[in-house]
């Protein structure tokens, strides 16, 4: 791990870093931390990176990634910071099963391979609620598809996810508000609430022209968490799935949701809480991560059925936990308090690798 790199490496003090990276490097000067910003060439791919030392060891970071310098076999620039957990993380379903061992409340499912489609298929009947269909290995929110009751649309699916991952783990659809944890070694220093792409109705605007009046609020505002969300094939068949179309016209006050995904891309919206939720939930995500060997700081995605209430053995569950977080949703948030999620995880790499 620690040999010399066989990857060509070359500094780019002009080269553009990722918004991710510019917090970092933000953070990192504001506590006397040099910065450089290199190009790493790999696989006919340029790649810029923000270099930095702590403690004598030097740390790459780009979209989130926090890599520590050393090499491997396969000449790799360094290893994730989280790669000791990566793995158990990596795989959702069996990460799922490890946290239910330890007591962690976390969605009923089940795991399929591509190749044992017909299995899939047949598990509809194994649910008595609704259902979630998803990769086991995806990010993002990517071939998410949540709340589904109808069999026509658990197929179908399946057959979606099945088209782009070889894995498909398919669980209870479990109901309430989604969250994720900003968990750094050793506690929580982050909750954003993740409300899903919605419209409220003013009792005489359509779905669609309400659609474009919330792009058109996200243009203005400019939030690069935040910007225009597709109106596509994949809205309508969630509108459809859900007894709705675009041309309908909800009543004044009524929200109705586009999608059922929590993610910024998928057009979410980001609100940063803090006293609103009960301070036990913190205490079971901070806990639940320690029982990850390896990972020192995570986003961690949960739904809590009542956020001010202090969570029970069935009010709560776990969903995925990541290895390489998204920082900007806590820099550029719809509502809320900003939080300087870079500078926690610094600290976190100072504790760990103290100055001589």
């Amino acid at each position: 791990m620690n040999k010399e790199s066989q990857v060509p490496i070359f500094e780019a003090p002009d080269a553009k870093l990722d918004l991710h990276a510019t917090h970092v490097k933000a953070a990192a000067e504001a506590r006397g931390i040099p910065t450089v910003t290199k190009i790493v060439q790999a696989g006919g791919k340029r790649n810029t990176w923000l270099t930095f030392h702590i403690g004598g060891q030097e740390f790459f970071y780009a979209r989130g990634m926090l890599l520590v310098q050393g090499s491997d076999d396969w000449g790799r620039i360094g290893l994730n910071v989280n790669h000791d957990a990566a793995l158990l993380i990596g795989h959702k379903f069996r990460c799922k099963q490890y946290l239910a061992d330890k007591g962690y409340s976390v969605p009923a499912g089940q795991f399929f391979r591509r190749r044992k489609l017909e299995d899939a298929y047949a598990s509809f009947k194994d649910f008595s609620g609704p259902i979630c269909v998803k990769p086991n290995h995806g990010t993002e929110g990517r071939c998410v598809f949540p709340s589904i009751t109808d069999e026509h649309w658990f197929k179908t699916a399946i057959d979606r996810v099945a088209a782009r991952f070889p894995n498909i783990l398919i669980e209870e659809s479990v109901v309430g508000e989604h969250f994720r944890f900003f968990y750094v070694e050793p506690e929580v220093v982050g909750i954003r609430c993740g409300r899903p792409c919605s419209v409220v109705g003013d009792g005489g605007a359509s779905l669609l022209e309400l659609a474009n009046a919330k792009n058109a609020e996200r243009v203005q505002r400019d939030l690069p968490t935040h910007p225009p969300f597709a109106i596509n094939d994949a809205m309508g068949e969630y509108l459809e799935r859900h007894g709705r179309a675009l041309d309908d016209v909800p009543a004044a006050g009524e929200r109705v949701f586009l999608s059922g995904v929590s993610n910024a891309t998928a057009g979410a919206d980001s609100y940063l809480f803090w006293e609103e939720v009960h301070p036990s939930y913190r205490e079971i995500v901070a806990k639940a991560c320690q029982d990850l060997p390896g990972l020192h700081y995570s986003g961690v995605d949960l739904v809590i059925e009542d956020y001010t209430v202090p969570a029970t053995d069935n009010n709560y569950w776990l969903l995925e936990f990541n290895t390489s977080p998204a920082l900007l949703s806590f820099y550029y948030p719809w509502e809320g308090q900003k939080v300087d999620v870079a500078a926690r995880i610094l600290d976190m790499l100072e504790r760990h690798y103290p100055t001589a």
